[in-house]
């Protein structure tokens, strides 16, 4: 043993033995497998996050383009892409798009599905599933605390602000309640008035009452609104060609809103006076051409026609002695998607209560009695002052419904307002008309004409995008292809 070893030691070329050998290679197998199989795993963990955030990407790119319409013009872009694909690029898509079965036939169903075959994304394929549904925010579900579809009141949070939108906030009520006058007519047929009433006491210190705070010259309305016999608004809404273009070249279009009231009352020889006002005139705040932003035109690439979006929100002008009038002057040459609804003045405490004290507070009868008697009267003219032709626009109003609800105090039934007239056309319920309306709720009401086959008027929807492996949309969107889910919704 001992010359076997000596002879190693002197032997420096001698190597190690076939046992040691294998030792070694089981030793560097125990410490390297593992170690390849942590690379081929995070491999295989950094090329499935790649093409998850491709996905996600895709997801996202959808979304966003779904935002800039509403859900008639999705469809018909799922249902007629070759006129015109801007949901996203459709270079992108290589296997196509279209509407899935649900929503087909049904406008009221609420639920609507859309699907794009082989959508391309940095090298990556993907199908893709979105589903619009709509029915959460109707009567009869419980998926949301505000039923949007129905409500009889418009929710302007929903709509984007930044152009074709007008909301007539309480300064411009306020504008019009503190509107004053410097009329000499006006003192001498009030206290006329008040003797002939056999009013007491000194009439000079009573008209003084009348007088705006801010300016002893000036009568305020709010003071003396009673004096008046008749009272009547018009609403004008001004839609001319602007000198900006957008980023295709197509003329934008400029938006001005302007209110003008007419207090009308008797002189002392018993002859009408009108007083004509925009505003507080004391004040300087006037209510008179403001402006609304620039509207960005819609613009069909197959056929060229063009629409803009129109919106305006509004009070009521309760015991009007004439009904509300709207004037929608289009001077854009585009067609015209009308949103027109009235708005509930409610002041609200810090927990969002209403202030019952509030003097212009009305309860739930009062505001049905006001609403059963209120009036409303739209026109819709082209460029050259005569009526728009019916098929060029679409309104969605509030108008024909009462702001209180179908039911208060109890659930006892009322009936609908029934005071709107369109274009000359009285929309009353129980009769019918061909003209292009719908309610807030997005169907058409008996106002209107009947919905298509497959017609789709929903206002508020969720929206989810799912994007599958490619191949998933021939297998029916299977649950184990999915790779990424994103929702939203048209109020969020």
């Amino acid at each position: 043993m001992t010359k076997a070893t000596d002879g190693r030691k002197q032997n420096k070329d001698a190597g190690f033995s076939l046992v040691e050998l294998l030792i070694a290679v089981v030793i560097l197998a125990i410490i390297v497998i593992p170690l390849m199989n942590l690379f081929v795993s995070s491999n295989r963990i950094n090329i499935k996050s790649r093409q998850t955030l491709r996905a996600t990407t895709v997801a996202q790119d959808i979304m966003e383009g779904l935002k800039a319409y509403n859900i008639e013009e999705i469809r018909a872009q799922f249902n007629d892409p070759a006129g015109g694909f801007y949901v996203i690029d459709s270079r992108l898509i290589k296997g196509g798009v279209a509407e899935e079965t649900p929503g087909m036939g049904n406008p009221t169903d609420g639920l609507y599905v859309f699907s794009m075959k082989q959508l391309t994304m940095q090298g990556s394929e993907y199908d893709a599933k979105i589903e619009v549904d709509g029915r959460g925010y109707m009567t009869g579900t419980l998926t949301h605390d505000n039923e949007f579809n129905d409500a009889a009141l418009a929710d302007a949070r929903s709509i984007d602000k930044k152009n074709g939108t007008f909301v007539e906030a309480e300064k411009y009520r306020q504008a019009v309640l503190k509107s004053v006058f410097k009329d000499s007519g006006m003192e001498t047929a009030i206290k006329s008035r008040w003797t002939a009433a056999g009013v007491a006491g000194n009439l000079d210190t009573k008209y003084d009452e009348l007088r705006d705070a801010g300016n002893a010259n000036y009568v305020c309305y709010k003071n003396a609104a009673a004096f008046f016999d008749q009272v009547s608004r018009t609403i004008t809404i001004e839609l001319t060609t602007s000198a900006e273009v957008d980023e295709d070249g197509h003329p934008k279009v400029d938006m001005e809103i302007t209110q003008f009231y007419d207090f009308v009352y008797k002189d002392a020889g018993g002859v009408d006076v009108t007083v004509h006002t925009a505003g507080d005139i004391g004040s300087g705040f006037i209510v008179d051409g403001m402006p609304c932003g620039k509207i960005t035109r819609m613009v069909d690439a197959a056929t060229g026609e063009e629409k803009i979006n129109v919106n305006l929100f509004y009070y009521p002008l309760y015991g009007a002695s004439a009904p509300d009038k709207i004037i929608v002057k289009n001077g854009s040459g585009a067609d015209l998607n009308l949103l027109i609804a009235k708005q509930r003045h409610e002041t609200t405490d810090a927990s969002g209560m209403p202030v019952l004290t509030d003097p212009e507070y009305l309860s739930d009868p009062q505001l049905m009695a006001a609403e059963q008697a209120y009036k409303a009267d739209i026109l819709v003219q082209d460029g050259l002052g005569a009526s728009m032709n019916k098929e060029r626009f679409l309104l969605k109003t509030n108008l024909g419904l009462n702001l209180v609800g179908k039911n208060y105090l109890a659930g006892a039934p009322i009936e609908l307002p029934a005071q709107l007239t369109v274009n000359g056309t009285n929309m009353d319920l129980s009769g019918s008309s061909d003209m292009n309306i719908f309610t807030l709720d997005g169907v058409r009401s008996p106002m209107g004409r009947a919905a298509a086959p497959g017609e789709a008027t929903e206002l508020i929807y969720d929206v989810q995008v799912s994007i599958y492996k490619t191949g998933a949309a021939d297998s029916g969107f299977p649950e184990d292809m999915r790779m990424v889910v994103i929702g939203g919704s048209t109020t969020n």
